[in-house]
This record gives structure tokens, sequence and C-alpha cells, in this order.
């Protein structure tokens, strides 16, 4: 049951912010949009889509939010699926972690706030929040969403309980200055040892030690151009 306490505070421009972290979950404005240039289009997801010759598509991601990234992840899955009913990969995994759950509420306030009722994620949205009434495990058409609500130090060990290597990963916790245990060496170099031959990352930041982070535990890292006013992101590969 999708039952917590509540876990955000709007500010007077209508902005979630966290009650634990004091840093926004995203800008309201533009939201949808950042979300897939950052972690769809950083990952090349749908031209990985096409690409991949097993059954299923594995995405980790570190800190669910919302569920914003699982959202627009599920959507493009949803178009690659309806375009390509022959191809090879049927499933998409989607594994995330979150210590400081949203309540049901506060996920489809944000969802109203970010979603135009028009965009094909209105439906996905309203799916989405029904099943985290009801569970945190389980599958949404052809995708499975597994989210393991306990500190990101566990999330490793979460993974290889489930025994599923990650295609690809959204690195997506609050500012590395604010929260920085989403962001170190030792948790890169785990999540690094549970990446496929040829899996990517990407993330909103280019902070200088994440990437050094990244680096050291053995990611090739690219340095790419941000979204909107933010001058750079980063994307990576495990060689």
């Amino acid at each position: 049951m999708f039952m917590f306490e509540s876990t955000i505070i709007w500010d007077d421009n209508e902005i979630p912010l966290s009650r634990y972290f004091d840093d926004v979950y995203f800008n309201t404005d533009g939201a949808v949009d950042e979300t897939r240039y950052v972690f769809i289009e950083g990952n090349c997801l749908y031209e990985r889509f096409l690409q991949h010759q097993q059954e299923t598509f594995t995405i980790g991601e570190t800190g669910f939010g919302s569920g914003l990234s699982f959202l627009v992840a599920w959507q493009t899955f949803k178009q690659f699926r309806q375009k390509n009913p022959n191809s090879n990969l049927k499933k998409l995994n989607f594994f995330s972690v979150e210590k400081y759950p949203l309540s049901a509420s506060e996920i489809s306030k944000i969802h109203d706030k970010v979603i135009n009722s028009e965009d094909s994620l209105s439906p996905l949205s309203k799916q989405l929040q029904d099943f985290l009434i009801k569970s945190d495990v389980g599958s949404l058409d052809e995708t499975n969403l597994l989210i393991c609500y306990d500190d990101i130090s566990c999330f490793a060990d979460f993974l290889v309980q489930k025994n599923s290597l990650i295609d690809a990963w959204f690195f997506d916790g609050f500012s590395p200055a604010k929260n920085p245990d989403m962001w170190n060496e030792s948790l890169f170099k785990r999540c690094y040892q549970l990446t496929r031959e040829k899996g990517t990352f990407a993330t909103f930041t280019a902070a200088g030690f994440v990437r050094r982070n990244l680096i050291n535990a053995g990611f090739n890292v690219e340095k790419r151009k941000g979204f909107g006013l933010k001058r750079e992101m980063l994307i990576g590969q495990k060689i």
C-alpha cells in the first residue's frame, strides 16, 4: 500500500522542494522535455531499443521521486513496441530506489502540473498512480516496475537479488552538493559492476567530483550540452 507522510514543501511559485534536502524535484516548467532530453536521449534509448537483440531491456534509476522519468521511459517503450511488434525486444524492466517516497496525492499534484492533459503521458500517469496505491512491484503493460524503498546504499544489493544487469542508468538524485551519498565513488563502482557491457548512463549534472567518481568507477564519461539554460550534463558507457 502506497501511503507515506508528506516529503514536499511547495514554494511560493508552486515548485516542489524536498523537505529533507532543500532542493527542487525539478522545475515544473519543461520538466517532461528535460526528462526526455537528459535520460531518454542521453542514453539513446529509442535507438538502442531498435538494436537490442535480447528479450528484455533493463533500466536502473537512482531516485524515483515523482516517477516522471519512469513515465517517460514507459511511454518511449510503448511507442517502440507499437511501431516494432516483431522486434526481439518484448519487455522493459525498470528498477528504482527511493528513501523518502512521495504520497499518492503529492505525485498526483506534480503530474497535474507538469503533464499536459492532451499528452499521451496523462493516461499513463493515472495508471501509475493506481499501481502505486496497490503495490511497489508489478507489471504495467509490457513494463515491469520494481521500487526499493530504502537508502541508496542498499540499492546494489537489491539489484543483485534481482539477478539482472543494467543496460541504461538514470543517475537522478538531488543536487550533488546537497545529497552527496547519491553521487559517491563507491556507489558508482557498484553500479559499474552491475552494468552490462556497453551499458550507458546519463545524468543532469556535470559537477567535477561526480565526473571524477564516474571515471574512477570505470565508466567512459563525456560532457553533453545541458537542457535549456544548463550548460553541461554527463553521459557515458561501460566499455
